[in-house]
Order: structure tokens, then C-alpha cells, then sequence
């Protein structure tokens, strides 16, 4: 993960003074760059102090009426192939938009049509569900973030506490507590996932590997919500998954965790600190911004193992998917 963020570090710095020197800059990316993009208009506003807009790549002709030629359109794509991604990218600079990619494969329909590539250097993407490129854009937005606000050392250190933190995650002493985890999620038809600001974004891609790889009907929702309506889902038994890192959202999504336990729902906490209201624990650094990174990684091995033990022969080649989608 070093690598991949660090190669991209001239290419970072020189995003970021596009960034800075944009009349409207608008994200557009699908499925889990989607969410990527999402923790980008999050990390540019708390960080940067930046507003930027993100639109799904299918919805964007619905909402391009804003494009000019001083706009900056910044798609997100493993693969540089989704039609959904780069026919808008066509339309925006028919109106005179700069196109600034950031993207995973080298000379790509994407890359051709860019005026300028962040490339994510995370090599061949070999399975259908995003997991290692979705990773690198994560790092390239952290880094890109503050590299806005000339702290790019300060991105470059995270990066490296979050990767020591990944292989801890992947030693098989912390793979035994995620099969506990795995053993009670197995059989369930329902996951819900709640985290708050950036965990929010990690929360719906978590929903997203669920859904994709062990074909249970998982749910991503913003803490928040759950008295708007989402609670009603809850009953005796629900598994919920509890995005909890050490930041602003700590006491509220707790209080989250709270109000689901008291309809008897059961509570899967992911964070750097313990909580009475955790029936399951799975511990991650506590790494700022990137705590969403380890975050990732236990949501993907969840998800990997969750598909194994339900018999799911490759879970790199889920059913009905394609690697990129290029009709409509």
C-alpha cells in the first residue's frame, strides 16, 4: 500500500493544484469508486476546507448543467472502461470541463480521454469486486487532501501506520477473531452497517462486498438515520455492523450501537476501542482519517470468509457481475 500511494505522489500534488484552481470541481465514479469519491467530498471539506461534488457516473447527465470550461470533472475508475463513467466525461468536455482521472489501468479508454492521470499503481485488478484498487484511491484521496493544505508528509506518515496495521489484521491470530464473526454472520439473510462521517462511505462499501461476495442482503446507512425510519428493521437477533473509529462520531454512532441493542439487535463493533454495547469486537488501529482503511480491509476479509464458508467456490467472480460495465 506504500508503494501504491507513494508512487503517485508527483501526480497527487499536481491534482491538488488543479483542485485549488477550479471553478467547481465535480466527482463522478460508480459502485465502490462511488464510495471512494463519497470520502473524497468528506476528506476535502474537514481537511482542505474544500467543497466538491460527487455524482454517481449514471446519474451525471441528470445534473451537468453546472459543467463550464473553468469546471474540473474528476472521474474515479479501476478500470477505465465503464460507459457509465466515461461517456460523461465526454459530455463534460464537449462543454470545456479539464478532465482529471484518477484511475488504475495505464492507456485505458479513461486515460486516453483525460487531459491528466493519478495513476493508482495497485496493478492488475484480477477479481470482479474492487478490493486493493479501492484501497489505493482511498490513499490517493488522503494523500491528495493534504497535499491541498501542504502537509503531504503528514498524509505520507498515515499511509505507513495504516499499512503496518493492515498486515496485523492479516496475521492469522486476528483471521481467528474474524471467523468468530464469520460463524455468526454465515447464516443470516440481513447485515446492517452504520458508521458516521467518513465510516458513513465505508459503511455502504462494506454493504456493497456483502452483497457482491456472500449474496447477503447487506445495508450501509448513516448512523443518523436509523430513527428516521431504518430502525423499524430491527429486531431480536439482527446482526449489525458498528463502524466506530476514534474521531467526532465515536459517542453518537455508540449511541446508535445502544438504541439497536435495545430492540435486540446484535452488535459487531470495528474501531480502535472497545464497548460494553460490542458483542463482537474486531480491533483496528487508531489511525485519523485512515482508520477507514483498516476499516476496508476487515470489511473484504468479512466478506471473503463469510463466501467460503457458505461454499461459494470463487467469490473473485461473484454471479451476474462483469469486471467493467460497458452497455447500459
Amino acid at each position: 500500500m506504500n508503494n501504491i500511494a507513494f508512487n503517485s505522489l508527483g501526480q497527487v500534488e499536481k491534482l491538488a493544484k488543479l483542485i485549488e484552481s477550479a471553478f467547481g470541481t465535480f466527482l463522478i465514479a460508480c459502485g465502490s469508486a462511488g464510495y471512494a469519491a463519497l470520502v473524497a467530498t468528506y476528506l476535502f471539506s474537514s481537511i482542505a476546507k474544500k467543497h466538491v461534488n460527487f455524482t454517481l457516473g449514471s446519474e451525471f447527465k441528470y445534473l451537468e448543467d453546472f459543467i463550464t470550461n473553468k469546471t474540473l470533472v474528476i472521474p474515479i475508475s479501476q478500470s477505465g472502461e465503464s460507459v457509465d463513467v466515461t461517456e460523461p466525461v465526454t459530455r463534460a468536455k464537449m462543454k470545456g470541463a479539464r478532465i482529471a482521472s484518477i484511475i488504475n489501468v495505464l492507456g485505458s479508454t479513461l486515460y486516453r480521454e483525460s487531459d491528466f492521470n493519478v495513476l493508482l499503481h495497485a496493478g492488475v485488478e484480477k477479481a470482479v469486486v474492487a478490493t486493493k484498487s479501492f484501497i489505493a484511491m482511498i490513499a490517493v484521496i488522503i494523500l491528495t487532501a493534504y497535499a491541498l493544505i501542504g502537509k503531504k508528509s503528514e498524509g505520507k506518515e498515515m499511509i505507513a501506520d495504516a499499512a503496518k496495521n493492515v498486515a496485523e489484521i492479516l496475521e492469522e491470530s486476528y483471521i481467528k477473531k474474524i471467523k468468530k464473526v464469520v460463524n455468526f454472520l454465515k447464516d443470516k439473510e440481513h447485515v446492517y452497517i452504520i458508521g458516521r462521517g467518513l465510516s458513513y462511505a465505508i459503511a455502504l462499501e462494506a454493504a456493497l462486498k456483502l452483497k457482491e461476495v456472500t449474496y447477503i442482503h447487506a445495508e450501509g446507512f448513516a448512523g443518523g438515520e436509523l430513527k428516521h425510519g431504518v430502525i423499524a428493521l430491527i429486531e431480536k437477533g439482527t446482526p449489525c455492523i458498528v463502524f466506530a473509529p476514534n474521531d467526532e462520531t465515536h459517542a453518537e454512532i455508540l449511541s446508535n450501537a445502544q438504541e439497536i441493542k435495545a430492540r435486540g439487535g446484535v452488535i459487531i463493533g470495528i474501531g480502535p476501542k472497545n464497548n460494553s454495547v460490542f458483542d463482537y469486537f474486531l480491533e483496528t488501529g487508531d489511525l485519523k482519517q485512515a482508520t477507514m482503511i483498516s476499516q476496508v480491509v476487515i470489511s473484504q476479509l468479512l466478506a471473503y470468509y463469510i463466501a467460503l464458508a457458505k461454499g461459494i467456490k470463487d467469490p473473485d467472480k461473484p454471479r451476474n457481475l462483469a469486471k467493467s460495465v460497458t452497455v447500459k
